[in-house]
């Protein structure tokens, strides 16, 4: 059973490493479902801990909050982010993009990929928007990707159990089928027995700091708790 955490930041990988995860996702405002993160966070990551560590870390990149459907200047700022990310010598990233009429976004898709050849593709929860999920997942493996997170469709991993089966039981031979959204200590092992999937994604977060400042802003701030992190994978392990 392979665990990945959902990373929001250098804090939270770090206690990914010491928790016992076995890679990460790394990404940024988890309260908008993840955007890509600063030059800053993946930068001083890399210098600081690639030459220490075989902890592997794939890179969210998705330009902003919303739907998974670009315009063409969107699609050439994830390029960019996505090289910068490979010169940073990452393992890979997760990626995502549709079309208006809900299916993948194939040209869009091959872009990026192209920007990141060499590197490693999870396709992210972007599948669970689409028409035709299982059709998806035939697109997925043919254009090479080697990973999926997928809630099933549903809000949560636990709601999606079905569709989770489905898409392990068909498609797991030939790609990781990763399930995420809403996974934590008291539904995985359900989960897991439930759907066969070797590869669980989830974010254990803690609040850090909460309340408001003197404008009403919040001023709530969540990392993925260390302890959190410990019961999880004695858990699944």
């Amino acid at each position: 059973m392979r665990f990945e955490l959902c990373a929001n930041g250098y804090q939270s990988i770090v206690n990914g490493i010491e928790g016992g995860a076995d890679c990460a996702e790394l990404c940024e405002a988890l309260e908008v479902g993840g955007v890509t993160p600063s030059y800053g966070t993946l930068s001083c990551w890399s210098k600081t801990f690639f030459a220490r560590t075989k902890f592997s870390i794939r890179v969210l990149i998705r330009c902003r909050p919303g739907n998974y459907i670009y315009n063409d200047d969107e699609i050439a700022i994830m390029c960019e982010d996505i090289k910068m990310v490979k010169s940073l010598g990452y393992e890979g990233v997760v990626i995502g993009a549709l079309n208006n009429n809900g299916d993948i976004d194939v040209p869009a898709i091959k872009k990026m990929m192209a920007a990141g050849e060499g590197m490693k593709f999870t396709f992210h929860r972007a599948i669970d928007a689409c028409n035709n999920p299982l059709d998806a997942m035939e697109t997925l493996i043919s254009l090479g990707f080697d990973k999926v997170l997928t809630s099933g469709c549903k809000p949560t991993a636990y709601d999606g159990i079905d569709m989770i089966r489905e898409m392990q039981t068909l498609f797991g031979d030939r790609i990781k089928i990763m399930a995420g959204g809403g996974i934590n200590e008291k539904n995985v092992e359900r989960i897991i027995t439930a759907t066969g999937v070797k590869n669980v994604h989830a974010s254990l977060t803690s609040p850090v700091a909460e309340g408001v400042d003197n404008t009403g802003a919040s001023m709530l701030y969540k990392v993925s708790n260390l302890e959190r992190i410990k019961e999880f994978v004695k858990i699944i392990k």
